[in-house]
């Protein structure tokens, strides 16, 4: 560019360039002629071409006369359009429905759109002198600021989001409400103390991971159960972070084999993804813990651990004690078997097992007394012993001790005595006796 005329520089200022060339005029113009030219210059000794703008209610012309290696650029410009944008710009900002208004250099509002008059007459501001939010702190580039309005006497509140952008020497503020948002909040954050308090009771331990693996939640017990210090669980520590100190506090499980301690947790985590995740975690202490992963809505873990050594105490003491009971019941020369008040198989003896040649104990299904009486009639002669029988057994009412002899296919005389038990349970022995010369008594 050579020379230019006042209104023609005034729209190369628009263009922040250190030098306005003719590929600077072709991206100013080209929005509304984008036949302009992307070279100067003519095939011609003088060339003039007229482009008008591709925006029907737009009247401006460019007028492009090129000579030598020279060229002549004359914008005719409509202002037409331009009035009708600032008309419907101005109706936009009046008619927003949040608040917007501006100030000067100095502080001063030196306008206000209508939603902002009308807030101020809401909650009882004086229309002219008494600014709605004190903006001194805020400045153009700042994030937003969170504003709460109120009547004099409290008894109506509102909050809004505040953004203030540079408008020449003086600066406009945007509002957005933001009522909705402080509700949320305030709800999320009742129900996070109400959570924490809930679960600051539980003797089991509760850690919550949110969806970028981060911990967000953990009750007292953890930290009683983990050993693992408060400071330590407060700062967000990942789940690798998590384990890695469960680790060093001889709280997790070494790796299996040749495992990786990396891969051992990635393991665990995909597992509680899919809420599969549950081991018994024996530590040297011989304290035994029950550690469960679960998933939880929007890609959240929570882990759980509880102490169950005490209940393994027991469930071991009682193994034991049936153990002995069965080695007691295995040196008894006479067979015995146990049945439950539902008829269902409780225990048997070695004695039992050899003369019936079978171990109930082993079958894969649920073993009954049905189970055992079919056996028994298949494997004797037929007998009105053994309808008086399934009854004794069956009958809820009639608990008294009651005996009777039968037969064995083999030729083998059995008694059978059935004695009932506390708790319902009936007990049946079974003893052989020498079948020459004795006769078979009856049942009494």
């Amino acid at each position: 560019m050579v020379d230019a005329n006042t209104a023609a520089l005034r729209l190369c200022s628009e263009t922040p360039t250190e030098r306005f060339d003719w590929e600077a005029l072709r991206k100013k113009l080209s929005a509304s002629f984008p036949d302009f030219p992307y070279a100067q210059g003519s095939a011609q000794e003088r060339d003039v071409t007229v482009l008008k703008s591709n925006d029907p209610n737009d009247a401006s012309i460019v007028t492009l006369d090129q000579w030598n290696d020279v060229a002549r650029v004359t914008l005719e410009q409509d202002n037409a359009p331009d009035m009708a944008r600032r008309t419907a710009i101005l109706q936009a900002m009046f008619q927003a429905p949040n608040p917007i208004w501006k100030i000067n250099a100095k502080g001063v509002i030196v306008w206000r759109n209508t939603a902002y008059k009308s807030l101020g007459a809401t909650l009882g501001f004086a229309p002219d002198t008494q600014a709605l939010f004190d903006t001194s702190t805020l400045s153009p580039g700042d994030p937003p600021l969170r504003f709460k309005l109120c009547r004099p006497d409290g008894s109506l509140a509102h909050w809004f989001n505040v953004t203030a952008v540079h408008a020449g020497p003086d600066t406009m503020f945007y509002t957005t409400e933001a009522d909705a948002e402080v509700s949320a909040q305030d709800a999320r954050r009742s129900f996070v103390q109400t959570f924490s308090q809930t679960f600051a009771q539980l003797s089991t331990g509760l850690a919550i991971f949110d969806q970028n693996q981060r911990l967000v939640l953990f009750n007292p017990a953890l930290t009683e159960l983990t050993g693992l210090s408060v400071d330590f669980l407060t700062n967000r520590c990942d789940l690798f972070s998590f384990f890695d100190q469960l680790r060093e506090h001889h709280v997790a499980p070494a790796p299996n084999g040749q495992t990786d301690w990396r891969a051992q947790v990635s393991r665990i985590v995909q597992e509680a993804q899919t809420g599969d995740y549950s081991e018994t975690w024996t530590l040297p202490t011989g304290v035994t813990y029950k550690v469960t992963g679960r998933p939880h809505p929007d890609g959240a873990l929570v882990f759980l651990v509880e102490d169950i050594t005490a209940e393994i105490t027991v469930t071991r003491r009682i193994r034991s004690e049936l153990e002995q009971v069965h080695s007691v019941l295995d040196t008894v020369k006479s067979a015995l078997i146990l049945f439950s008040p539902t008829g269902q198989l409780r225990m048997c003896n070695q004695a039992y097992r050899d003369l019936w040649k079978s171990d109930p104990e082993r079958t894969f299904a649920e073993y009954t007394f049905h189970d055992a009486f079919q056996h028994w009639q298949a494997d004797c002669q037929a007998s009105p012993v053994w309808d008086k029988l399934k009854k004794r057994i069956l009958s809820t009412s009639d608990r008294s001790a009651w005996s009777a002899s039968v037969s064995k296919t083999t030729g083998e005389v059995l008694t059978v005595e059935v004695t009932p038990v506390a708790g319902g349970v009936t007990l049946l022995t079974f003893k052989e006796i020498s079948p020459a010369g004795v006769p078979l008594p009856t049942a009494h």
